[in-house]
């Protein structure tokens, strides 16, 4: 057992030799255990092989219609994020807009919907583009006959039918059916936008760098029912993917990555009571104050704790790590006063993200990918899901890491410019 003796600065406060402030919450691996799924050392010794030159199969494909379905990038951008060639990346999508608009009509056969007809003089110009641009800016949930209706109610005379409209809307409008991304009113208020131009301005004057010294730490909830929210149907049929009527019991994983390779990926057990003499003696008090003792806020700061402790434990095994900036979201159980105070006492940076800003965190790409992976495939008898969690994440290409952390970077301008995000 180590022992620190701590002084008063004068001021009321407790600090030790090296100035720092003491650190009250402990390690209690008994009470908030957390099970291993991977860490960096198996990610480095199941390293998963680099694709030279062309990616083409299915984890490439999954991740380039995640940055155009989830992320609303253009099949241009998506494709150099994930080095193809942009003339692949706009194939991909012009062939799955094909069959999803396709299906959502019955077409019998879309080969030949992108085609022209020669020698035919067009119905919709450029009045009509701005019309349809400003339909579905208003309401991008507009359909197909909603967008026809309203053309033909504004232009008098028009007379037009759904395929015309829909060849419009993709040709000329540039726009795309993909799958909705709901975002709260306040996610882009003015105040939540000029908090991150702030926290933008203020990091930017440090050393930190999203593809060099950051890891960056969240969590996810997983479940076995998981499934694809798109399937295979025949044309003119629902497709219909059969659940369990009961609801699965959801696993909460705690990850960090980094640009350099998976930290740390765990998976919460529950809370384990412990008796009631060892409460008395070690577990903290359910408030704080500036004078008092700093609190816990229940099992869930627990766990977080213990994490953070495991993850600055890989790190520290690595030269490399060293000083690293650990970056995380400012929910209320990361931002307990001690989680920041360990983080800074191991030599560690304690990035907190300005509130609503998803898209800082590389690692809400990491979760999207690893949960599209437990998506494709049903479990097999001798699986479990931490298992298939694990070969999910340790399938991650190194190349997907660096492309998740350059996307969030290419976000601080954003911020810059004080755009919605």
């Amino acid at each position: 057992m180590s022992f620190k003796i701590y002084f008063e600065d004068g001021k009321g406060n407790a600090m030790d030799e090296d100035g720092l402030e003491p650190v009250q919450m402990e390690i209690d691996e008994e009470a908030y255990p957390l099970d291993d799924i991977t860490n960096y050392d198996s990610h480095i010794d199941l390293k998963p092989a680099e694709k030279k030159n062309i990616h083409r199969g299915n984890d490439t494909k999954d991740l380039f219609f995640f940055y155009v379905y989830e992320k609303g990038l253009t099949a241009g951008k998506a494709a150099s994020l994930i080095n193809i060639p942009r003339k692949t990346g706009y194939n991909w999508l012009q062939k799955d807009q094909s069959i999803i608009i396709d299906q959502l009509e019955g077409k019998s056969d879309g080969s030949d919907h992108l085609k022209e007809n020669r020698g035919r003089k067009k119905l919709l110009n450029a009045d009509h583009k701005q019309h349809l641009e400003e339909t579905f800016g208003e309401n991008a949930s507009t359909t197909i006959d909603q967008a026809m209706d309203s053309l033909t109610t504004h232009f008098e005379g028009l007379k037009v039918s759904q395929k015309t409209v829909r060849d419009f809307m993709v040709d000329e409008c540039a726009l795309s059916f993909k799958k909705a991304y709901f975002y709260p009113t306040e996610r882009n208020s003015p105040e939540k936008i000029q908090q991150r131009y702030e926290w933008v301005i203020n990091w930017s004057k440090t050393d930190i760098d999203y593809q060099s010294n950051c890891v960056f730490i969240d969590e996810a909830a997983f479940h076995v029912n998981l499934k694809r929210t798109m399937a295979w149907s025949k044309k003119g049929e629902r497709a219909i993917v059969e659940t369990p009527i009961t609801r699965a019991q959801t696993t909460t994983i705690l990850g960090a990555i980094s640009p350099h390779g998976i930290i740390n990926v765990k998976v919460r057990r529950p809370y384990q009571s412990v008796s009631k003499k060892r409460k008395l003696l070690k577990t903290p008090s359910t408030t704080s104050d500036s004078t008092g003792p700093i609190k816990t806020t229940g099992t869930v700061t627990g766990h977080y704790f213990n994490f953070i402790a495991s993850t600055l434990n890989v790190l520290d095994q690595h030269e490399q790590f060293k000083g690293f900036y650990i970056v995380m979201d400012n929910v209320p159980i990361h931002k307990n006063v001690d989680i920041e105070r360990y983080i800074v006492n191991r030599g560690y940076g304690c990035v907190y993200l300005p509130p609503y800003s998803p898209e800082l965190n590389p690692i809400e790409q990491f979760w999207s990918v690893v949960k599209s992976k437990l998506k494709r495939e049903k479990l097999l008898e001798k699986e479990t899901l931490t298992t298939r969690i694990s070969d999910a994440c340790n399938s991650i290409l190194f190349s997907d890491l660096q492309g998740f952390c350059r996307y969030s970077d290419s976000k601080w301008q954003v911020c810059r410019d004080r755009l919605p995000l």
